[in-house]
């Protein structure tokens, strides 16, 4: 008996020909149902994918014009764990299928096991390459899922995986070598781990379900029409369902867009080859998987009806024009004669927008599709690959009122529970990120059993007081004992605090000290698992859905905000199959919970359910598939998105793919192809790309290439038109009256507002970037302290610097033998106090002990000349007639016996340099010279002179003096101490006298430290990379001198 099947040509809408070529009598003869609404009942559809079956539901109503009828059993061919697959739905006896997660986990432990059995030492003897196996958990399930797709895909194309020990080793490269002895290690093992456990693989359930269904129809009779159409797989199983549900006198197979332009010399052209692996073949073609499958039913293409559009119609010469654009590459010489037969009509209905970015390109999208919508009967799809695109696009409509969702979901780890359960595993299991903790703690579903603003309050005051401008770790188990002490200093007299801390009221310090109290609570049952053993991810899970829980409770103890809606549901149903595990001997450390819940939770998407417009959709490929609507929009047409990278196997090289007759990764290029041709077979399609994607050049996919050079460049400049229409609407959304950089900022505030007083640190700034001290002395605007961090150099610099005052402080000789001892005796309390990380203290307290002896003998050979020594001296002048004070603290000042002063500056780095010293780009040695010249420093009294001014920098192996007295090159005159500090209160005075002006700004950046470099805590206020592009001078700070 002929076979009995169809083609429905990518011009028709597939779903409504299907509907109504069934309701007709078209695809099963002799089977009409246009006055029958009661035995469409014994009809039974086979579709690809439940989209396909829900919108093919649609089309029956919409075709049977609102008579009530009972509609056919629509089934989807990957469902065949359903027991309402297949007619009757009669059980058909075949063992359960593993849960995914206990595969995966298995299949892990086996990799674990490889790893341990493959050390790299063995690996190295055997290969002579050094090879690292898979060093941790996460590793492991990474490439488990690698693994579980390669046995998914050899399953589907009914490859026995004991095959792969019938390659010759010898050979593969190393590598492929030890992957090899794996697979071969895991084909023999595999089967007896599923035996033990009573259960199957999914995809060999699958096969099993479909081959026993095809034989039953081929041995007995069915109640009903059966009808599989839309699918393109190649699948053995499928095909042999295929060819039985054909060969059946009420059964038909529909195929989507067969070509039938293509001569039979050009469609051999697609080669399927012969041997195994099918080398020869040209898998991303997009005829090739309709090919194979026409081959496996042993079928040529002329045993084809094909249901295509009216010849004449712009649909038929769009059909014909994209045959030829998508023709076999090694048959392309044939468009120099082809392209002229094209009509023009075949262009009719398609536009290219080709963007510059990403951002634009999803502007003209929407532009699109809102001109789409204008029609009140149009329906408009997106149809992209590209996620990030399609997010884009989502948010450029609802600038429109236009609400869509992108059907194929988001990744649920970027879902507000995701991110909860991220960061409270990082939290808990991997102290040291503030950021993490910040994070947490400013999450939207954290509460704490607070109201959400009591929460999102006592998140600011704990982020305020705990995790700026502290010096340590950030642990949430200890953060509460960090707060309080943080907490303390804010009312200590000198205190470095800032002042938004000082602003905290006592309410907000007790709501902050009850929210981390409650965190730390919270967190317990993951912060104990610091110390726990080895365990498998179950009890892991207990522990994880416990934690996230009590964060999210409400004052009433609810958590049900962490499972609400359609991402909250993922998140619980994730959590359900991660406990419910069963024991699978993979086990591993409670600091690598995180990467195994990211490894697990990486395959989990979040799909919208309703709250979409009825007629704007945007889809991934897979959701489009046999789709229709008035406009379709193919979005990302670039290389790499669309189609996407080939990427190679981890396990199988192409050549042992080959040899175990796997197709190449080119075959999903092959389904995308398809899938593009079919869209483009829609009434409008306007198709976009971006010039540039992520900031680099983009080229443009192979299909628009194709396309376009068959259009010629009358035509292509055609498309371009067309498009150009919504990048010219998109650019006018955005633009606004033309752009004026801002003026550099130079406020002049009153004189009443300026500062009378100054400390020597300022007058650099004062100097270099006037706008700063306005900002922050005038405006009063702070900015806050850093994060929590690790303690860095100026941490250790000043520590340093702290023991040697108090040694001077305490007035110790450094000519005592004891003298080094009582150094490090002091070194050893502010080492206590500071509570250094054990591995930064391992590190400082060497060079301290190297640094002691230097000092000690540093400050012995300088004893016969000095007669007293001041440590921290805090001093202050005043300038009477200009109505301000200079005020500051010297590290170190030492009277001479002869009466005159040297002033030393203590600094365990390299700036500031001498030459910005003499010059007075840094000011402060030279300023605090002026200052004691003028008995400013009332401890120190008013000295004879100032001898010398120094940098005693505190190098790893000594101590180096370098003085700011030096002899000029050019004049050879000498410039002393008391020179600089002349010059300097000379410049200091002209300094003050011209703020005591009042048309004097405080400019912005007037002498920059160096071009170029915008890292100053108000440039990003004083909008300065927006005003001085082309400004500034490109010279440093030595230049400038």
């Amino acid at each position: 008996m002929p076979a009995n099947i169809f083609s429905i040509a990518p011009g028709l809408p597939f779903l409504r020909t299907l509907a109504e070529g069934i309701l007709d009598g078209t695809i099963v003869p002799g089977r009409s149902y246009r006055g029958d609404v009661l035995g469409l009942a014994g009809v039974t559809i086979y579709l690809p994918t439940r989209r396909a079956a829900m919108a093919l539901r649609a089309e029956f109503a919409r075709a049977l014009g609102g008579i009530s009828a009972v509609l056919p059993a629509i089934r989807t061919l990957g469902e065949a764990d359903d027991a309402g697959l297949f007619e009757g739905g009669a059980p058909i006896g075949l063992e359960p299928v593993i849960e995914p997660l206990d595969r995966r986990l298995l299949i892990a432990r086996f990799v674990r096991q490889w790893k341990t059995a493959t050390q790299a030492a063995a690996v190295e003897a055997m290969t002579g390459e050094t090879i690292q196996p898979p060093s941790s958990a996460a590793d492991a399930l990474w490439l488990a899922k690698d693994l579980c797709t390669l046995l998914d895909e050899a399953e589907t194309e009914g490859v026995a995986f004991a095959a792969l020990s019938d390659l010759a080793p010898e050979r593969l490269a190393a590598w492929w070598q030890l992957t090899l002895t794996f697979l071969d290690i895991l084909a023999r093992h595999w089967p007896a781990v599923l035996a033990e456990r009573g259960v199957t693989d999914p995809f060999a359930a699958r096969n099993a379900a479909l081959l026993r269904e095809a034989a039953r129809l081929g041995s007995s009779a069915t109640k009903g029409p059966l009808i599989v159409a839309g699918s393109t797989a190649t699948a053995p199983a499928t095909v042999a369902l295929m060819r039985a549900v054909a060969g059946l006198p009420n059964g038909a197979v529909v195929l989507p867009g067969l070509d039938r332009h293509l001569s039979d010399e050009d469609f051999d052209a697609i080669h399927l080859g012969t041997g195994p692996g099918r080398t020869g073949a040209a898998p991303g073609h997009p005829q090739y998987g309709l090919k194979r499958i026409l081959s496996q039913m042993l079928l040529p293409r002329g045993a084809v009806d094909h249901l295509a559009p009216e010849e004449g119609t712009k649909e038929a010469a769009r059909e014909a024009f994209l045959s030829d654009a998508f023709r076999p590459a090694g048959t392309t010489d044939a468009w120099g004669e082809s392209a002229a037969r094209h009509p023009a009509q075949s262009l009719d209905g398609l536009a290219l927008v080709e963007a510059v970015d990403e951002r634009e390109e999803a502007l003209a999208i929407a532009v699109a599709m809102r001109g789409a919508l204008s029609d009140p009967a149009s329906t408009v799809a997106l149809t992209t690959p590209d996620r990030s695109l399609a997010r884009r696009v989502v948010a450029e409509l609802a600038r429109f009122g236009i609400s869509a969702n992108d059907s194929a979901g988001r990744p649920l780890s970027a879902t507000a529970p995701g991110t909860l359960m991220e960061l409270a595993l990082e939290a808990a299991l991997r102290p040291g990120d503030p950021v993490v903790l910040l994070g947490l703690l400013k999450h939207p579903l954290l509460r704490l059993g607070h109201a959400p603003v009591e929460a999102r309050n006592g998140a600011r005051a704990v982020e305020l007081v705990a995790l700026r401008g502290q010096v340590g770790t950030a642990d949430a188990a200890h953060l509460s004992a960090l707060f309080e002490t943080a907490s303390k200093l804010r009312d200590e007299p000198g205190a470095r605090v800032a002042r938004a801390v000082r602003l905290l009221s006592e309410e907000d310090l007790d709501r902050a000290d009850v929210l981390l109290k409650r965190l730390e609570a919270a967190l317990l049952p993951l912060t104990a698992l610091r110390e726990a053993p080895a365990g498998e991810i179950g009890p892991f899970a207990r522990a994880l859905a416990e934690v996230l829980e009590q964060l999210a409770a409400d004052p009433e103890g609810d958590a049900s905000a962490l499972y609400a809606a359609e991402a909250g549901q993922a998140l619980a149903g994730f959590l359900q199959k991660l406990v419910a595990a069963g024991e699978t001997g993979f086990s591993f450390e409670p600091a690598e919970l995180p990467d195994v819940v990211a490894a697990l939770v990486a395959g989990e998407t979040v799909r919208p359910r309703g709250g979409s417009s009825a007629r704007a959709f945007v889809w991934g490929t897979l959701e489009a598939r046999l789709q229709r609507v008035d406009v379709m929009v193919l979005g990302g047409l670039n290389e790499g998105t669309w189609p996407q990278r080939a990427t190679n196997d981890a396990f199988l090289s192409r050549t042992m793919r080959a040899e175990v007759s796997l197709d190449p990764p080119e075959r999903l290029i092959g389904l995308a192809a398809h899938d593009v041709a079919m869209a483009l077979g829609s009434p409008r399609v306007v198709m976009t790309r971006s010039m540039r994607a992520g900031g680099a050049p983009a080229i443009a996919s192979r299909w628009l290439q194709r396309l376009l050079t068959l259009a010629g460049p009358a035509g292509a400049a055609r498309l371009r038109e067309e498009g150009a229409v919504y990048l010219d609407h998109a650019r006018a959304l955005d633009a606004g009256e033309e752009a004026r950089p801002a003026t550099r900022p130079e406020p002049r505030p009153p004189l009443a507002a300026r500062p009378n007083r100054y400390s020597i640190t300022e007058i650099e700034t004062l100097v270099r970037d006037p706008y700063a001290v306005h900002a922050r002395r005038i405006l009063k605007l702070e900015p806050l302290p850093d994060l929590i961090r690790a303690p860095g150099a100026s941490d250790r610099g000043n520590l340093f610097h702290d023991i040697l005052a108090e040694f001077v402080r305490r007035e110790i000789d450094a000519a005592r033998p004891d003298a080094e001892a009582k150094l490090l005796a002091i070194a050893a309390e502010k080492f206590e106090a500071e509570r250094l990380p054990p591995e930064v203290e391992a590190v400082w307290w060497p060079r301290m002990e190297t640094l002691a002896g230097h000092y000690v003998a540093w400050e012995r050979a300088r004893n016969p000349e000095i007669a007293a020594r001041f440590a921290e001296a805090r001093g202050e002048v005043e300038f009477a007639e200009l109505g301000t004070i200079l005020s500051g603290y010297a590290d170190r000042i030492d009277r001479r016996l002869d009466g005159s002063v040297e002033i030393i500056d203590f600094k365990t780095g390299i700036t500031p340099s001498v030459r910005q010293a003499r010059t007075l780009l840094a000011p402060q040695l030279p300023l605090e010279g002026a200052m004691t010249r003028l008995g400013g420093f009332q401890s120190v009294g008013k000295p004879a002179s100032v001898a010398d001014l120094v940098y005693l920098r505190l190098r790893e192996s000594s101590l180096d003096e370098e003085g700011l007295a030096y002899t000029d090159r050019k004049t050879g005159a000498e410039v002393t101490a008391d020179d600089l500090s002349d010059w300097a209160l000379d410049k200091v005075r002209g300094l003050f006298a011209e703020y005591r002006k009042a048309e004097m700004p405080f400019a912005s950046r007037a002498r920059p430290f160096m071009a170029g470099a915008y890292d100053g805590p108000y440039d990003h206020l004083a909008r300065a990379r927006e005003w001085s592009v082309g400004e500034e001078p490109g010279s440093s700070e030595e230049g400038a001198a």
